[in-house]
């Protein structure tokens, strides 16, 4: 029984820890892809002038 609340416990740490570093990837590779597409863009309109 307490082998099984022992691993309640690491569970339950680690899904804090993997919610906590969900928003930070997640806004680090959103922007990552917006400085992309803005790079893609600036190259664009530069080819058109």
């Amino acid at each position: 029984m307490a082998a099984r609340f022992g691993n309640f416990i690491i569970f339950l740490i680690l899904t804090i820890i993997t919610f906590g570093i969900y928003p930070l990837f997640f806004f680090v590779t959103r922007q990552q892809e917006n400085t992309e597409l803005l790079i893609e863009i600036r190259d664009e309109l530069k080819k058109r002038t």
